[in-house]
């Protein structure tokens, strides 16, 4: 049953990209529009992408589980798991999707995820706090995904291409600084990684390829112009995998203690992560993540982590035999 789900849920949201993407690929959704007729572009804040395209989403759930008769239940608080719960009318087997969204750092690699706790439910299976259910009653652990690019990081970087330059992945992340903080010390970084630190006609090139490419947040159009309001995000990608299939074996960003994903894209398209080269490897991830202490952690018992990451983990595992 939960490969018919993972199956019947990717064939559904094959049809979702319609409604988010046009046929260039760009972002359906253009900003926000008042009652005077009013629309204002959208911030390219990853928090205000992310919710917006989890609304989209929603819909397209609902049709799932009613089309293959599951009720759903929703988390009641923002940092609950799961975002959905799918409860089947007949056999009331239980499934746990995330939604989750993350945006391309290179055509290659991503900022990251985060997949839920380490602590907690995750380690009391049968505890109801901060989940809908108890952990240990889900059938399966799923990651709904979605992948984006940042329009003017894209944009950019295409016509810096388009000039001649080549774009690195440390020129890339130059580039996303200056987009952000449009300093002349974030054009300077980029330009020296471009090869033209001392350059002032190449640093004014530069500039004027980059700023074609932005988005002014602070500009008001109408829906005449909706045509011409560049989308903030565009390539999407949508991937349906297990969660530890997709689990890194690093805590996510920030202090939280939650899951980190692969920030490889083909890793999370094809659920290859670390711990699926491993034989048994959902028991591993779930022994591996259970028993994980970040440092704050085992100081607070007087103690040092244990291992770090899944190669001092099996060497770990090993010399406890």
């Amino acid at each position: 049953m939960g490969m018919d789900f993972k199956q019947a849920l990717e064939k559904r949201f094959g049809e979702f990209f319609s409604l988010v993407a046009t046929d260039k690929g760009d972002w359906t959704v253009k900003g926000f529009i008042d009652v005077y007729k009013n629309i204002y572009t959208i911030s390219v804040d990853t928090k205000v992408v992310s919710k917006i395209v989890e609304l989209m989403i929603f819909p397209v759930i609902l049709d799932f589980a009613r089309a293959n008769d599951f009720k759903i239940v929703l988390a009641t608080h923002q940092n609950h798991y799961p975002d959905v719960t799918f409860i089947g009318r007949k056999r009331h087997e239980k499934f746990a999707l995330d939604l989750k969204s993350t945006y391309r750092l290179s055509p290659n690699k991503v900022n990251g995820m985060t997949l839920g706790a380490f602590t907690g439910y995750f380690r009391n299976r049968t505890s109801r706090k901060n989940i809908s259910f108890p952990y240990s009653e889900y059938e399966k652990h799923y990651i709904l995904g979605v992948i984006y690019s940042r329009a003017d990081l894209f944009k950019a970087t295409n016509e810096l291409e388009k000039a001649g330059y080549s774009i690195t992945a440390d020129a890339r992340k130059a580039l996303g600084l200056y987009i952000a903080q449009q300093s002349p010390d974030a054009l300077e970084t980029l330009a020296a990684l471009l090869g033209s630190p001392e350059d002032d006609d190449k640093r004014d090139e530069l500039k004027e390829l980059v700023q074609v490419c932005l988005i002014d947040e602070k500009k008001r159009y109408n829906l005449e112009q909706l045509p011409d309001i560049m989308s903030v995000v565009c390539e999407f990608d949508f991937f349906v995998r297990e969660k530890w299939k997709v689990a890194s074996d690093r805590p996510g960003s920030g202090n939280t203690k939650n899951i980190g994903s692969s920030t490889v894209i083909d890793e999370l398209r094809n659920g290859t992560g670390v711990f699926t080269k491993q034989p048994n490897g959902e028991a591993v991830f779930n022994d591996y993540w259970m028993f994980y202490l970040t440092k704050d952690m085992a100081k607070a018992i007087d103690s040092t982590p244990p291992y770090k990451n899944l190669k001092t983990y099996l060497a770990y595992k090993e010399a406890a035999k």
